[in-house]
């Protein structure tokens, strides 16, 4: 008998790395929260969506990025920014 370990991508080290270009006026459109909302800010360790803080019962803050492109969800600590 073995074990095969699996990787589902939802780990740090699972995810594909992303720079996202702070200039990019269309990366805005691409990466959204989790909720689809293109209105979010990145904090020090997460992101903030302004149009989730306005709904009554949704929490702001998400610690991954929804990729529209792709469907992909990316962790937080797998973004960069330049």
């Amino acid at each position: 008998m073995y074990l095969e370990a699996v990787a589902d991508g939802s780990s740090e080290a699972d995810a594909r790395r992303v720079v996202i270009d702070r200039e990019d006026s269309t990366a805005r459109w691409r990466w959204r929260c989790p909720n689809r909302h293109c209105d979010w800010e990145p904090t020090n360790s997460h992101i903030w969506c302004a149009t989730c803080a306005s709904l009554h019962d949704v929490d702001p803050e998400y610690w991954e990025l929804l990729d529209t492109k792709t469907g992909e969800r990316v962790p937080w600590g797998a973004v960069e920014f330049r």
